[in-house]
C-alpha cells in the first residue's frame, strides 16, 4: 500500500488497484487508497477506471466528500469522470448522494449530468433534480437559477416548468433569454402556455405569439376564449394575424389545421444560385428548408426540389430543370390519418398541402406528424378498451372526466351482456349445475379468440397491411388459423373433463367431453370470423374500427357462446342428460354425508 500512496502521479497504476479491489470485493482497502488523493487527483484516477466501475468507485467516498469531489471539477464534458456514465449510473449516484432533505443536486451537478438525467428520465433523479430547482426558487436564488436553465434543452425547460407553482410561472419564465423563451414555449403544456399568455401584459404576449410558428399559434388560439384571442392577434403582426386567421378556419384533424405556412418557395426561372440566396434570406424564418416549393405566379404548385440537390448542382442550373414535377400532395381537406399514413408509406419529412385550385397553402412536418400518430394511437387505445378518448394526461384529468369516459361504455356493455342471461334462463331445462360449471370457460375462451383476432386486425388496417377489400381472403386465413386453434383447446379440454371426472361418471363423462369439444370449435371459429370481420366493416362504414375491440367482441361472444352451448346441447340431450342428473344426485348425497361426518 505503501509504494502505491509514494506514486501518486500514477493514476493508470492507482485505478488497476482500485478496480482490484472493488472486484475483490475489499472495500476499507479501497477506501483507504483513495483518502490521501485531491480533487483534481480523484477525477483523473476516476477516468481511467472502467465506465461500469466509475459510480461504484465514486460511492466509496463518503457523501461529503463525493458532492465536493462532483462540484469541485471543471464541467467539460471531456475532462470530467463522469462524461461516460449512462444515465442510470448518474441516476443512480443522485439518489445515493442526494435526497429531500437535500436540495442542492442542481447546483452540485455538471449541467451535461443534469441534461442527460431530465432528458433519460431515469429512477427518481428527475424529482431529485426538480424539487433542488423549486428550492432556488423558493429561497430567491434567481440568478443561480438562470444560470443553470440556460444550460438546459428546451424541451427538458418546459417539462420543469410544467412541474412548478402557478404563481411562479411567469417569474422563471421571464428569467430566460428572448430566444431561449420562445422555444420553451412551444413545447409548453397547452393549460401553461394559456396560463402563462394571460398572465403577461398584451404587447408581451403578442411578442410570443409572433415569435412562434404560425401553426403553434393557430393550435394554442384555438383552445383560448375568443375575447382573448381577438386581443392577443389585435397586437400582434398583420403578417401573424393573417397566418393564424388562415390556419383556424380549417376543419379540425385536417391537413389544413396542422399545417404550417412558413415554408420556403421558389420560382423555376430561379438558377441554383438564385434559389440559394433566397433560401439564405429566408430561411431563418421558416419551419424547414430541407425541402423548397416552386410555385408559378399564381401559386399553384409546379414541382419541388431538395436543398441537398441544389447544394449539389452547378450554380448555372435552373431550379425548373432540377425540380421534381411528380410531387406527392394532400388537400386542405384531407384527414390528419391519411396524411399519416402517407408520410409513412414515402419517408416525407415534409409534405405540401394545397386547396381545390392547386395552390400551395402550407405544408405538414415530421414533427406536426409524430404528435398526429401519437394522438391517433391514444384515441384508438382508449377505445379498444371501450372507454372515450381524453385529451389531457391522465394526472391532469378530472375524475368526473374519467368515470363520464368510462360509464357509457360500461352501461352499454353491461346492459348487452343479460342477453346471455336471457339465453340462460330460455334453456334453463337443458342446463343442470354440472354442465352450467362450464359456461364461464366457453365464454371465456370464445372472448380470449375474438380479442385475438380483432386486435390483429385492427392493427393491420391501421398499418393499411389490409384493406376492406380484403374480407374473403381475411376470413378464410381467420377460418383456418380457428380450425387449428379450436382443434388444439378442444382435444385438451376433453382430456382434462376425462381426468377430473372420471371417477364420479365413468364413461358417461365421455359424451361431455365431446360436447365441450364440439362447442369449443364451433365457438372458437366463430369467434374469430367475428373478430375479424367486424372491425373491417366498420373501416368500411367509416366507423373507427379500434370501436369493434377486445370489451365488445367479448360481450357479443359471450351470449354466442351460451347459446352454441345450450344447442348443442339439446342436440345431445337425450344421451346425457340421464347420467348427469344422476350424477348430480350421487354427489349431492356424497357432499352431505361428508359434512355430517
Amino acid at each position: 500500500m505503501e509504494e502505491i500512496l509514494n506514486s501518486k502521479t500514477d493514476f493508470g497504476q492507482v485505478a488497476e488497484d482500485l478496480v482490484k479491489f472493488l472486484k475483490d470485493e475489499e472495500s476499507e482497502s479501497a477506501k483507504a487508497l483513495l483518502s490521501p488523493f485531491s480533487y483534481a487527483e480523484l477525477n483523473e484516477i476516476f477516468k481511467r477506471v472502467p465506465v461500469e466501475l466509475r459510480a461504484d468507485s465514486l460511492l466509496l467516498l463518503d457523501s461529503a466528500k463525493a458532492i465536493e469531489l462532483i462540484r469541485n471539477i471543471d464541467d467539460d464534458p471531456e475532462e470530467h469522470f463522469m462524461r461516460e456514465l449512462t444515465s442510470a449510473e448518474d441516476s443512480r449516484i443522485v439518489h445515493e448522494l442526494y435526497g429531500k432533505d437535500d436540495r442542492n443536486a442542481v447546483v452540485d451537478l455538471p449541467p451535461f449530468v443534469v441534461q442527460k438525467l431530465l432528458a433519460r428520465g431515469v429512477g427518481d433523479a428527475n424529482e431529485i433534480i426538480e424539487d433542488s430547482m423549486e428550492y432556488l426558487m423558493e429561497s430567491k436564488q434567481l440568478a443561480l437559477l438562470k444560470s443553470i436553465l440556460v444550460e438546459l434543452n428546451p424541451v427538458d425547460i418546459a417539462g420543469i416548468l410544467d412541474d412548478f407553482k402557478e404563481d411562479d410561472l411567469l417569474r422563471i419564465y421571464r428569467l430566460l433569454p428572448k430566444d431561449m423563451a420562445t422555444d420553451v414555449f412551444v413545447y409548453l403544456p397547452p393549460e401553461v402556455s394559456q396560463h402563462l399568455l394571460t398572465k403577461m401584459s398584451q404587447a408581451e404576449a403578442a411578442a410570443v405569439i409572433d415569435g412562434i410558428y404560425a401553426d403553434d399559434a393557430a393550435d394554442l388560439l384555438d383552445e383560448m376564449p375568443s375575447m382573448v384571442v381577438k386581443q392577443l392577434l389585435a397586437k400582434s403582426k398583420p403578417e401573424t394575424r393573417a397566418a393564424v386567421n388562415h390556419l383556424l378556419q380549417y376543419k379540425e384533424d385536417s391537413a389544413g389545421s396542422i399545417m404550417t405556412v412558413e415554408f420556403v418557395d421558389l420560382k423555376e426561372t430561379y438558377t441554383v444560385s438564385q434559389a440559394i440566396d433566397t433560401i439564405r434570406k429566408t430561411g431563418i424564418d421558416k419551419e424547414t428548408i430541407n425541402n423548397c416549393f416552386v410555385l408559378d405566379a399564381q401559386r399553384k404548385l409546379l414541382g419541388m426540389v431538395t436543398l441537398r440537390k441544389l447544394l449539389l448542382s452547378d450554380p448555372s442550373d435552373k431550379v425548373g430543370d432540377l425540380m421534381e414535377e411528380n410531387v406527392i400532395l394532400v388537400r386542405t381537406s384531407t384527414d390528419q390519418e391519411e396524411v399519416a399514413r402517407l408520410f409513412k408509406k414515402y419517408d416525407f419529412t415534409s409534405m405540401p398541402v394545397c386547396d381545390s385550385e392547386n395552390r400551395l397553402v402550407g405544408i405538414v412536418t415530421a414533427d406536426d406528424i409524430m404528435d398526429i400518430i401519437q394522438e391517433e394511437a391514444e384515441e384508438d387505445f382508449s377505445k379498444m378498451a371501450a372507454m372515450a378518448p381524453i385529451e389531457d394526461t391522465y394526472l391532469k384529468t378530472s375524475v368526473w372526466k374519467h368515470s363520464r369516459g368510462r360509464i357509457l361504455w360500461l352501461l352499454f356493455l353491461m346492459i348487452s351482456a343479460t342477453f346471455t342471461g336471457l339465453v340462460i334462463n330460455g334453456f334453463d331445462a337443458q342446463l343442470s349445475i354440472f354442465l352450467s360449471s362450464f359456461i364461464p370457460l366457453l365464454m371465456g375462451t370464445a372472448g380470449n379468440c375474438g380479442s385475438q383476432a380483432s386486435t390483429t386486425i385492427i392493427r393491420a388496417l391501421a398499418l393499411d397491411q389490409i384493406k376492406p377489400k380484403d374480407f374473403v381472403k381475411v376470413s378464410l386465413k381467420e377460418g383456418r388459423i380457428a380450425l387449428i386453434c379450436s382443434s388444439v383447446l378442444a382435444v385438451a379440454n376433453m382430456v382434462r373433463v376425462i381426468i377430473m371426472y372420471w371417477w364420479t361418471m365413468g364413461t358417461d363423462i365421455l359424451m361431455v367431453g365431446v360436447v365441450l369439444g364440439i362447442s369449443l370449435i364451433i365457438i372458437c371459429f366463430v369467434a374469430q370470423i367475428l373478430g375479424s370481420l367486424l372491425p373491417i366493416l366498420a373501416k368500411k362504414i367509416k366507423v373507427d374500427p379500434a370501436l369493434m375491440a377486445a370489451p365488445v367482441i367479448s360481450t357479443i361472444m359471450d351470449t354466442l357462446a351460451v347459446l352454441t352451448y345450450c344447442l348443442i346441447l339439446m342436440a345431445f340431450d337425450p344421451l346425457i342428460a340421464t347420467s348427469i342428473k344422476a350424477t348430480e344426485v350421487a354427489q349431492t348425497f356424497v357432499s352431505l354425508s361428508q359434512a355430517f361426518a
